[in-house]
C-alpha cells in the first residue's frame, strides 16, 4: 500500500474549509424566519383583524404612537408603500399603541391622511412583539414569519423596507 503524505498546511486548509462550511450552515439556519405572535385587534371602524387573516400576505407592520414625531414623519412612506404594493398582496398596517381611545386615533389618522389599515393596539401586543421603542416596523413574510425588523425612522430604513418587499415578492 502506498501512502500519500499530506502536509500539515494541507490539513489546516481542509480544517478551515470544513469550519467555513459549518459556519455557512449555521448562518443560514439563523436566518430562517421565526413565527410571530398572533393577535386580534380592532380597526378604527371597530372591525376586528386577526393576524391569521394575513398569513398569506407580505405585511408591513408598523408600531407607532400619536405622540411620536418620527412615527408621524413615516406616514407618507407607508402611504406610498400601500399605494405601490397593495395590488401585489402587500398589506401595510399601522398598529397604534399608547395613543388613547380608538376615536382619538381615528381623528389623528384622518388629520395625517393615513391611507392604510390602522389598528388599535395594546400593551400586551407591544410586549408580545418585543417592541421597546417607537417606531418599530416588522416586515413579515407569508406564513406570518418575521423577515426583518427595523427600529427608528429614517430614509435608509424606508429604502431598505422597499428593497426587502421587492425581495419577498420575487420569492413568493
Amino acid at each position: 500500500m502506498i501512502e500519500c503524505p499530506v502536509s500539515q498546511n494541507t490539513e489546516i486548509h481542509y480544517m478551515r474549509v470544513i469550519a467555513l462550511v459549518c459556519l455557512l450552515f449555521v448562518s443560514a439556519a439563523a436566518q430562517e424566519p421565526k413565527p410571530l405572535p398572533e393577535f386580534s385587534l380592532p380597526r378604527l371602524n371597530g372591525r376586528m383583524v386577526r393576524s391569521q387573516e394575513l398569513k398569506d400576505n407580505i405585511v408591513v407592520l408598523d408600531f407607532w404612537a400619536t405622540w411620536c414625531a418620527p412615527c408621524i414623519a413615516e406616514v407618507p412612506i407607508f402611504n406610498n408603500l400601500q399605494r405601490k404594493y397593495y395590488s401585489r398582496g402587500v398589506r401595510v398596517i399601522g398598529l397604534a399603541a399608547q395613543s388613547g381611545w380608538a376615536r382619538d386615533i381615528k381623528r389623528f389618522a384622518a388629520r395625517h391622511k393615513m391611507n392604510y389599515t390602522v389598528l388599535v393596539g395594546n400593551d400586551g401586543t407591544v410586549a408580545d412583539f418585543g417592541v421597546i421603542n417607537f417606531p418599530t416596523t416588522y416586515l413579515i413574510a407569508p406564513g406570518w414569519k418575521v423577515y426583518k425588523k427595523y427600529s427608528g425612522a429614517d430614509e435608509i430604513n424606508a429604502l431598505q423596507i422597499e428593497r426587502d418587499i421587492e425581495t419577498l415578492l420575487k420569492m413568493k
